[in-house]
């Protein structure tokens, strides 16, 4: 009996996607700044295509916060994401550095 009540005043923490976000780096072939979208291709490893970033997405360019806008089409970039199980993966942070391959 009090296993039972225990376990009814314990709580548990259940994240539909990791806390910890993904890294992979990339291109970016195509930027929608008004859909919030990134298109990337990964030259060795996997990850998705298609990101979306959201108001609390970090753009970071020489370890600098940066707005959005500062991203450009074919800038190799290192994108740390979360892939939720519902719903599509988003960009937690973009990272690059001028004229620097990933």
């Amino acid at each position: 009996a009090l296993l039972l009540l225990a376990c009814c005043f314990t709580s548990s923490s259940v994240f539909a996607h990791t806390p910890r976000a993904r890294e992979a780096h990339g291109v970016i072939q195509s930027i929608d700044y008004q859909k919030q979208t990134l298109m990337l291709t990964y030259a060795e490893q996997r990850g998705p295509q298609k990101l979306i970033w959201k108001s609390d997405t970090q753009f970071l360019r020489e370890r600098k916060p940066v707005p959005a806008t500062e991203l450009k089409q074919g800038a190799s970039v290192t994108v740390y994401y979360h892939s939720p199980f519902f719903g599509k993966p988003f960009a937690a942070k973009v990272v690059w550095v001028n004229g620097k391959r990933p």
